[in-house]
């Protein structure tokens, strides 16, 4: 039994439901349990907790039916305020000097559109006098609701992560990965669509469509274990078919404007739950002359735990960051050579231990 007293506790809430994933401690391969709970009145809406109370309850009953009291807990924040860009930094700074550094630069050279946000950041070239960095930054009023709820049902939240960070640990689980390849992950799910290119195994591109019609077009089934949809299938195909243009146009936009127009996507692979998601697939692949694929998660798990599997495999794959080049470099990079890459990482999170993250749970209780 002592197995079952050492469990994590992965979740993601949207508007519809809360998921779950549970993992023995430092074993993400193997999983003890999973589900979904539907909510029965509106409780969240587009990313936003509009009703904490049920919100509670629901997750108290989890917690008592499932024996989670004090249980470690990981959970992803809602696609549609996550903020990130690239800035540059002096190649000095320590980690902390350089969390101090853009905390400083918010009102000047970096702007965000909200105020007062959780900021993390992971590197992408070392250069001779600064650092290409990629910032992630949340509203920490969006992101401070969750962990009072979690704190008020008995559980301990210990990281926040982006959902498009954990997909993509899902795809390395399960494909080989070039760092010559621009990947489109195309995350379709029920409720909202998530786009992100990855280089270098870093995202580099990133837009979130959030559904216009989450409770209309989709219902509980009979026995209350699925969404279904209340859409035609001419409605159905439509929406398919708009999800396509939106995609083809997210391409053109990430070649032709992020990048210069000699390459564009190479890769795409397809995540979550949404019903036409193999048609979608399919006409992508007769469409354009690129790899397109669908990922099959291991274990039998359902098509739309993909985020949270990734989500536990960051137990296992978290590492310290570096800000300053490597000593190697140093000795050898010369006047010609003036940028180096850091090793493929996609570590960062909102949320983390206090020796991995910017922003870690001692902070935000300040």
């Amino acid at each position: 039994m002592g197995l079952f007293k050492k469990k994590h506790i992965f979740i993601s809430i949207n508007d519809r439901s809360i998921r779950y994933l549970v993992c023995p401690k430092q074993k993400a391969n193997e999983h003890i349990d999973y589900g979904e709970v539907f909510f029965d009145q509106l409780v969240m809406e587009d990313g936003r907790i509009i009703n904490e109370s049920q919100l509670k309850r629901h997750l108290r009953t989890l917690v008592e039916q499932k024996k989670w009291k004090r249980a470690h807990i990981s959970f992803l924040v809602p696609d549609s305020f996550v903020t990130m860009r690239t800035e540059e930094i002096p190649n000095q700074l320590s980690i902390d000097e350089a969390k101090q550094y853009i905390r400083l630069q918010l009102e000047g050279s970096i702007r965000l559109p909200f105020k007062d946000p959780v900021l993390d950041f992971d590197i992408l070239n070392y250069g001779e006098e600064k650092n290409e960095v990629l910032l992630f930054a949340y509203p920490k009023e969006r992101l401070k609701p969750f962990e009072k709820i979690f704190d008020d049902v008995g559980l301990n939240p210990i990281v926040a992560d982006i959902s498009f960070l954990s997909a993509y640990r899902t795809y390395q689980s399960l494909q080989d990965t070039s760092t010559d390849n621009h990947l489109l992950m195309v995350q379709w799910n029920k409720l909202d669509l998530t786009l992100t290119v990855f280089h270098n195994n870093k995202p580099r591109f990133n837009r979130h469509v959030h559904s216009s019609n989450a409770y209309q077009a989709w219902e509980l089934d009979d026995k209350g274990n699925e969404l279904v949809s209340t859409l035609s299938k001419e409605e159905l195909e439509d929406e398919r078919d708009n999800t396509l243009i939106t995609i083809e146009r997210f391409m053109d936009f990430y070649q032709y404007s992020v990048l210069d127009g000699s390459i564009g996507v190479t890769d795409v692979a397809f995540l979550g739950d949404h019903p036409a998601l193999i048609e979608l697939k399919e006409t992508m692949a007769d469409r354009f002359e690129i790899s397109v694929k669908t990922l099959s998660l291991p274990n039998e798990l359902p098509d739309g735990y993909g985020a949270l599997i990734g989500l536990s495999y960051k137990e296992t794959q978290s590492k310290k960051k570096r800000v300053k080049p490597p000593k190697e470099m140093n000795k050898t990079r010369s006047k010609k050579r003036h940028k180096h890459q850091d090793e493929p990482s996609t570590e960062p999170s909102l949320k983390d231990t206090p020796t991995e993250s910017d922003q870690n749970l001692e902070d935000m209780k300040q």
